[in-house]
This record gives structure tokens, sequence and C-alpha cells, in this order.
């Protein structure tokens, strides 16, 4: 068994060329019943230049650490350390000691202090944490899949599409997928990180960062995160959308696909492609919103993307292609159309692009009447948005192969609106 010899002082602490050398000595104190005992004294000594430094310290370990911390300022010039009066060594060596159990260097949380303390206009900090924990002590702790559920079912009670609730489903479901966690504990950063880590394009991540600000403000609204106040959501920066191009259907492709299409698609073809509605407001189309007589499809406020009240004139085409629907009731089109456009586009060897039926309208209708409020009017859009996404993307020429795609047994335009 190999006997721990006891430590042979004076003790040296080197480095590199530098050393520093610890000294016992001995002495006497009266403890607190009175009586007189032997304590141990260490000494740390040193040479900065020609001038001897000296520290004392009980505690051996205590010793040993601080006469590294020299040898190693030394070694990185940083002298001003040894400057410190013996009140000011104990102060910083119990610093570090406090600060251990953190893992925290001494500078990083004076700096974490000092931010936090400009901020204060002289408050105490410890107050103003106890204040904040208070305040977050009278929030539930709500975990981000408990309140997605939630969401979703308050927006079917709300009425809406059951386009925008799969779509808001889908962004929402790989968002919580990703989060097992109290949603009050998600910062901007780790959204946006997620968002960036999804490799997907602009328009996709801010589509799937609106989707995480509405839960979100649907979290604060019912008492999960703090009111009044910003979101960590609404710090998320939006992508830099530079626009892709423009999908669009040429009038051969239109007229393969809507003679060859069952009654429900070329339905739906029929009116997005002459109308320039969007999907989400044919699915929400009663036959009741389609006036033969004056010529117009009314879109109501609450069935509008943009919650406005608009007429969009039925072209003489399109009059032709809704004729055998005169008097019917009830919806114009069943939810899932589109998918089941899409796939028999796919069917008939065409590649259906986002949206390929209304900027098709959009650039047809533009090329045609060189309208650019009037189209605007007619698709809820802005002329701004017309002038820079459509303009001249189609000719007249093509403008009248589009819309003069009749059935087939048609021989006379009805002359509605031009």
């Amino acid at each position: 068994m190999k006997i721990k010899r006891a430590p042979r002082f004076p003790l040296t602490v080197k480095e590199r060329g530098v050393a520093v050398k610890i000294y016992r000595s001995k002495y006497r104190k009266k403890d607190s019943k009175g009586k007189s005992r032997q304590y141990e004294l260490y000494t740390i000594a040193c040479y900065v230049g020609k001038q001897r430094r000296r520290e004392t310290c009980a505690d051996l370990p205590k010793a040993k650490a601080r006469a590294r911390e020299i040898v190693i300022s030394i070694l990185h010039g940083r002298l001003p350390v040894l400057e410190l009066t013996n009140a000011d060594s104990e102060s910083y060596l119990r610093a570090i000691e406090l600060l251990r159990p953190m893992g925290m260097p001494l500078h990083a949380a004076i700096e974490e202090f000092i931010a936090a303390r400009s901020k204060l206009n002289g408050e105490s900090l410890v107050s103003v944490v106890n204040e904040h924990l208070a305040r977050k002590g009278n929030i539930p702790q709500r975990r981000v899949a408990e309140i997605v559920d939630e969401l979703l079912v308050a927006k079917q009670q709300d009425g809406l599409s059951p386009r925008y609730v799969y779509a808001l489903r889908s962004d929402l479901t790989r968002f919580k997928n990703a989060f097992h966690t109290n949603i009050g504990s998600i910062t901007s950063g780790l959204i946006e990180d997620w968002l960036l880590a999804q490799k997907v394009g602009a328009r996709t991540r801010n589509n799937l960062r609106t989707s995480i600000v509405t839960l979100f403000h649907f979290a604060r609204a019912r008492g999960y995160l703090a009111k009044g106040r910003p979101t960590e959501a609404d710090d998320v920066r939006r992508a830099k959308d530079r626009g892709g191009k423009i999908g669009m259907l040429t009038p051969k492709q239109l007229a393969s696909l809507i003679y060859k299409a069952p009654a429900d698609i070329k339905l739906y073809i029929a009116l997005g492609a002459w109308t320039g509605m969007r999907t989400s407001e044919i699915l929400r189309l009663d036959f009741s919103d389609i006036n033969f007589e004056r010529g117009h499809i009314t879109v109501a406020a609450e069935k509008a993307k943009t919650a406005t009240r608009r007429l969009v004139p039925i072209l003489p085409n399109l009059a032709l292609w809704l004729a055998a629907y005169r008097g019917r009731k009830g919806k114009v089109a069943k939810y899932g159309v589109e998918r089941r456009t899409i796939v028999f586009a796919k069917g008939q060897g065409i590649t259906w692009l986002h949206n390929c039926l209304r900027h098709s309208y959009a650039s047809f209708r533009l090329a045609a009447i060189a309208d650019t409020a009037r189209v605007a009017l007619e698709m809820g859009n802005s002329p701004q948005k017309l002038m820079t996404n459509y303009r001249e993307l189609a000719d007249e020429h093509d403008a009248a192969a589009w819309f003069a795609i009749t059935p087939k047994r048609s021989k006379k335009i009805v002359q509605f609106a031009a």
C-alpha cells in the first residue's frame, strides 16, 4: 500500500518558466468558546518584475488554485490582477467559488449583470426577476401540441374553410413534431433555426411563419403567453421573397383539359380560368351567387380572401360553360376538387403549376383589355401587383384564343360582360 506523503513546503506552482511559491505558517487564535487553537496560514508569493507580491489564504486547495491563476495571469500578461489587495483577493476567490456550480466564468457573469442593470434605471435586479417569476407563475404551462389541437378546433368552430384548416394543420403538425415543450420556452431564434432547416423556398417559409404566428397569437389570447406584448414568433424575420416564374397554361393546354375533364373538374377549371377567382373563393361559392340575368358572380366579403365584396363578370364564353347549371342550388365545388384536377392534369401529361388558372386569367385578361385597374377589381388584387407580375406575359392573339374556348356543342356565344 502506497503511503501518501504530506506536502513539503514551500510548494511551487510552475508552468513554462513562471513559478509561484506557497509557504505555510502557523498561528494561534481563540475559537468561539474562548479556547486557544492553532491554525495554518498559507502565503502565496511571487515576483512581478522586481517587486515581490504576497497573498494569504487559510485553505490549501484555494491557495493552490489562486497560485495557478497568478501563473496564468503572468503568462497572459494580465498583471493588473496581481494588484489586488488581500481583501480583494478574498472577494475574487469567493466570486469564483459561487460561480463554479453554474459553470460561468466571472467576466461573463459581470457582463450579464451590467447589461441587465443598465436597462433597469436603478431598480434592483433581484426585484425585477422576482416580479417576472411571479407573473410567469400565473401563466399556465401548456405544451405546443396541446395548443395546436385547441387552435384547429377553434378554427373549425369559427367556420373557416376546410382548405385553410388543412393548410394550418399541415404547417403546425410539422412544428409541434419538432417542439415537444411548453410554448413559453420557445424563442424567436429557435423558430428561425427550425424554419431554415426545412429547406423550402422563401414563399413556403413565410407561409410556415404565418401559421406559427397564428399559433402564438392564439396562445397569447388564451393566456398561455404574457399578454400586452409581442410574441417570440413576431420577432422572426420574414424571408425575402424575390418571386418566381409565373405558372400559366396555354390556350391549347386549357382546351385539352377542359374538353376531357369530368363534370366537377370541368366546372372548377371554367371558373378558375375565366374569372381568376382563388380556389378558396370557388370552394365557398354557392350557385345562388351566380347571377345569370345580370351577368356577374358575387364574391361576398366573408367568402373573399381580402374580406371585401366584389362582383366578377361572367365573360361570354364562361356563360356557355355555366348555362347547364341554371337553377342549381348548393355549393358549386366540393372540397378536394383542386387535388383531383392536379391528378387529372398529370394524367393528361400536363404539369399543373401553382395557381396557374388565376395567373393565366390575369395575364390573358390584362392583354385583352389593357385595363389594370379593372382587372385588379375583378380579381380582388392590387394594380401594382398586376403590373409587376403579369404585364406582357401574354399578347392579344393568345388572349383571344384563351377567351374563345367554348363548349363543343355551342354555336353562339351569349353576350354578357365584355
